[in-house]
Protein backbone atom coordinates (compact mmCIF):
# COMPACT_ATOMS: atom_id res chain seq x y z
CA UNK A 1 0.00 0.00 0.00
CA UNK A 2 3.18 2.43 0.30
CA UNK A 3 4.31 1.77 -3.05
CA UNK A 4 3.32 5.51 -4.58
CA UNK A 5 4.95 6.58 -1.98
CA UNK A 6 8.33 4.50 -2.24
CA UNK A 7 8.19 5.41 -5.83
CA UNK A 8 7.74 9.37 -5.19
CA UNK A 9 11.09 8.85 -3.12
CA UNK A 10 13.13 6.84 -5.44
CA UNK A 11 12.36 9.60 -8.02
CA UNK A 12 12.86 12.48 -5.71
CA UNK A 13 16.48 10.21 -4.89
CA UNK A 14 15.50 11.23 -1.18
CA UNK A 15 16.91 8.77 1.22
CA UNK A 16 14.90 6.29 3.28
CA UNK A 17 14.30 3.33 5.33
CA UNK A 18 11.33 0.98 4.54
CA UNK A 19 10.05 -0.73 7.56
CA UNK A 20 7.72 -3.56 6.76
CA UNK A 21 5.33 -4.32 9.73
CA UNK A 22 4.68 -8.45 9.03
CA UNK A 23 3.38 -9.46 12.92
CA UNK A 24 -0.07 -8.61 12.99
CA UNK A 25 0.26 -9.34 16.52
CA UNK A 26 2.93 -6.65 17.14
CA UNK A 27 1.46 -4.12 14.79
CA UNK A 28 -1.75 -3.99 16.59
CA UNK A 29 -0.63 -4.84 19.84
CA UNK A 30 2.23 -2.13 20.69
CA UNK A 31 3.58 -0.36 17.03
CA UNK A 32 0.67 0.89 15.78
CA UNK A 33 0.08 2.87 19.08
CA UNK A 34 3.84 3.81 19.84
CA UNK A 35 3.57 6.31 16.79
CA UNK A 36 2.41 8.53 18.63
CA UNK A 37 -0.29 10.38 16.28
CA UNK A 38 -4.21 10.47 17.23
CA UNK A 39 -5.03 8.27 14.26
CA UNK A 40 -2.25 5.88 13.69
CA UNK A 41 -2.32 3.99 10.24
CA UNK A 42 -0.30 2.12 7.50
CA UNK A 43 1.41 3.07 5.65
CA UNK A 44 3.50 6.09 7.79
CA UNK A 45 6.11 8.51 7.19
CA UNK A 46 8.37 10.34 9.56
CA UNK A 47 9.97 12.63 8.55
CA UNK A 48 13.13 12.72 10.92
CA UNK A 49 14.35 16.13 9.80
CA UNK A 50 11.15 17.66 10.52
CA UNK A 51 10.67 15.54 13.81
CA UNK A 52 7.26 15.15 12.30
CA UNK A 53 4.86 11.34 11.40
CA UNK A 54 1.83 11.68 9.08
CA UNK A 55 0.13 8.66 8.02
CA UNK A 56 -2.55 7.81 4.90
CA UNK A 57 -1.11 7.82 1.82
CA UNK A 58 -2.60 10.42 -0.02
CA UNK A 59 -1.54 13.07 3.07
CA UNK A 60 1.94 11.58 2.61
CA UNK A 61 1.81 12.09 -1.42
CA UNK A 62 0.76 15.58 -0.54
CA UNK A 63 3.33 16.13 1.55
CA UNK A 64 6.22 15.13 -0.32
CA UNK A 65 4.89 16.23 -3.24
CA UNK A 66 3.91 19.59 -1.64
CA UNK A 67 7.63 20.33 -0.99
CA UNK A 68 9.39 19.18 -4.05
CA UNK A 69 7.01 21.23 -6.70
CA UNK A 70 4.58 18.02 -6.89
CA UNK A 71 1.45 18.87 -5.65
CA UNK A 72 -0.11 22.20 -5.37
CA UNK A 73 0.10 25.68 -6.47
CA UNK A 74 -1.07 29.14 -6.05
CA UNK A 75 -3.59 29.16 -8.53
CA UNK A 76 -6.18 27.44 -6.25
CA UNK A 77 -7.93 25.92 -9.52
CA UNK A 78 -4.87 24.06 -10.54
CA UNK A 79 -4.22 22.88 -6.92
CA UNK A 80 -8.35 21.48 -7.08
CA UNK A 81 -7.62 19.74 -10.57
CA UNK A 82 -4.71 18.04 -8.61
CA UNK A 83 -7.07 16.60 -6.10
CA UNK A 84 -9.35 15.87 -7.86
CA UNK A 85 -7.46 13.85 -10.03
CA UNK A 86 -6.02 12.12 -6.80
CA UNK A 87 -9.37 11.35 -5.53
CA UNK A 88 -10.63 9.99 -8.77
CA UNK A 89 -7.52 7.46 -9.04
CA UNK A 90 -8.43 6.80 -5.05
CA UNK A 91 -11.94 6.07 -6.56
CA UNK A 92 -10.45 2.93 -8.05
CA UNK A 93 -8.48 2.19 -5.74
CA UNK A 94 -11.33 1.55 -3.89
CA UNK A 95 -13.08 -0.15 -5.87
CA UNK A 96 -9.88 -2.52 -6.40
CA UNK A 97 -8.86 -3.02 -2.74
CA UNK A 98 -12.82 -4.62 -2.43
CA UNK A 99 -12.14 -6.79 -4.93
CA UNK A 100 -8.99 -8.16 -3.29
CA UNK A 101 -10.50 -7.82 0.53
CA UNK A 102 -14.10 -9.03 0.38
CA UNK A 103 -14.54 -12.27 1.76
CA UNK A 104 -16.40 -14.66 -0.39
CA UNK A 105 -14.70 -15.90 -3.94
CA UNK A 106 -12.32 -13.74 -5.09
CA UNK A 107 -12.45 -15.19 -8.64
CA UNK A 108 -15.79 -14.03 -9.12
CA UNK A 109 -15.21 -10.93 -7.45
CA UNK A 110 -12.71 -10.53 -9.95
CA UNK A 111 -14.23 -11.20 -12.87
CA UNK A 112 -17.03 -8.46 -11.99
CA UNK A 113 -14.41 -6.02 -11.31
CA UNK A 114 -12.63 -6.59 -14.62
CA UNK A 115 -16.09 -6.61 -16.39
CA UNK A 116 -16.72 -2.79 -15.08
CA UNK A 117 -12.93 -1.39 -14.77
CA UNK A 118 -12.72 -0.61 -18.90
CA UNK A 119 -15.61 2.00 -18.27
CA UNK A 120 -12.99 3.48 -15.89
CA UNK A 121 -10.01 2.73 -18.26
CA UNK A 122 -11.73 4.21 -21.21
CA UNK A 123 -12.32 7.36 -19.52
CA UNK A 124 -8.58 7.67 -18.58
CA UNK A 125 -7.64 6.64 -22.10
CA UNK A 126 -9.56 9.65 -23.80
CA UNK A 127 -7.61 12.35 -20.95
CA UNK A 128 -4.39 10.94 -21.27
CA UNK A 129 -4.92 11.37 -25.56
CA UNK A 130 -4.27 15.07 -25.08
CA UNK A 131 -1.74 15.03 -21.86
CA UNK A 132 1.73 13.72 -21.21
CA UNK A 133 0.69 13.37 -17.33
CA UNK A 134 -2.51 13.48 -15.85
CA UNK A 135 -2.02 16.91 -14.77
CA UNK A 136 -0.31 17.59 -18.54
CA UNK A 137 3.51 18.33 -19.40
CA UNK A 138 4.54 17.79 -16.18
CA UNK A 139 4.25 14.90 -12.89
CA UNK A 140 2.53 15.56 -10.47
CA UNK A 141 2.36 13.31 -7.36
CA UNK A 142 -0.87 11.78 -8.63
CA UNK A 143 0.98 9.98 -11.04
CA UNK A 144 2.90 7.46 -8.97
CA UNK A 145 -0.87 6.53 -7.30
CA UNK A 146 -1.97 6.27 -10.59
CA UNK A 147 0.93 4.24 -12.17
CA UNK A 148 0.86 1.51 -9.38
CA UNK A 149 -2.87 1.02 -9.09
CA UNK A 150 -2.50 0.29 -13.51
CA UNK A 151 0.55 -1.55 -12.29
CA UNK A 152 -1.66 -4.02 -9.84
CA UNK A 153 -4.41 -4.35 -12.55
CA UNK A 154 -1.39 -5.57 -14.74
CA UNK A 155 -0.83 -8.19 -12.14
CA UNK A 156 -4.01 -9.51 -11.74
CA UNK A 157 -4.78 -9.83 -15.31
CA UNK A 158 -1.91 -8.98 -17.83
CA UNK A 159 -3.79 -7.73 -20.89
CA UNK A 160 -6.27 -5.10 -18.60
CA UNK A 161 -4.76 -2.30 -21.03
CA UNK A 162 -4.26 -3.69 -24.39
CA UNK A 163 -7.44 -2.07 -25.67
CA UNK A 164 -6.33 1.66 -24.30
CA UNK A 165 -3.32 2.80 -25.95
CA UNK A 166 -2.44 5.96 -24.39
CA UNK A 167 -3.26 4.08 -21.07
CA UNK A 168 -0.31 1.92 -22.22
CA UNK A 169 1.91 4.79 -23.44
CA UNK A 170 1.39 6.85 -20.13
CA UNK A 171 2.60 3.61 -17.81
CA UNK A 172 4.99 2.80 -20.27
CA UNK A 173 6.76 6.35 -19.98
CA UNK A 174 6.66 6.46 -16.63
CA UNK A 175 8.66 3.47 -16.37
CA UNK A 176 11.40 5.04 -18.81
CA UNK A 177 11.83 7.89 -16.13
CA UNK A 178 15.40 6.82 -15.15
CA UNK A 179 14.71 7.39 -11.71
CA UNK A 180 12.22 5.03 -11.51
CA UNK A 181 13.46 2.64 -14.29
CA UNK A 182 17.21 2.10 -11.98
CA UNK A 183 14.28 1.65 -9.00
CA UNK A 184 12.34 -1.18 -10.99
CA UNK A 185 15.22 -3.05 -12.58
CA UNK A 186 16.68 -2.99 -8.48
CA UNK A 187 16.77 -5.43 -6.03
CA UNK A 188 14.54 -2.97 -3.57
CA UNK A 189 11.45 -2.99 -6.17
CA UNK A 190 9.34 -6.05 -5.38
CA UNK A 191 5.65 -6.92 -7.35
CA UNK A 192 4.76 -8.64 -4.71
CA UNK A 193 3.33 -8.76 -2.41
CA UNK A 194 1.17 -6.27 -3.43
CA UNK A 195 -1.67 -6.58 -0.88
CA UNK A 196 -1.87 -7.03 2.80
CA UNK A 197 -1.99 -10.73 4.40
CA UNK A 198 -6.07 -10.63 4.87
CA UNK A 199 -5.90 -10.46 0.89
CA UNK A 200 -7.73 -12.72 -0.99
CA UNK A 201 -5.44 -11.49 -3.47
CA UNK A 202 -2.28 -10.16 -3.93
CA UNK A 203 -0.80 -10.95 -0.53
Amino acid sequence: MGEPIILMLEYLEEPYTKKVHENREEWFGKEKEALGVPFPNLPYLIDGVKGFTLTQSLAILKYLGAQNGLFGSDDPVETAVQESLMDTTHDMHIRYAMTCYTPGDFEQSKVGHLAELPKTLARYDKYLAERKWLAGPKLFAGDFHLWSLLDYHCCMEPTVLDKFENVKRYKQEFENIPQIAKYLASDKFKRYPINGPSAKWGA
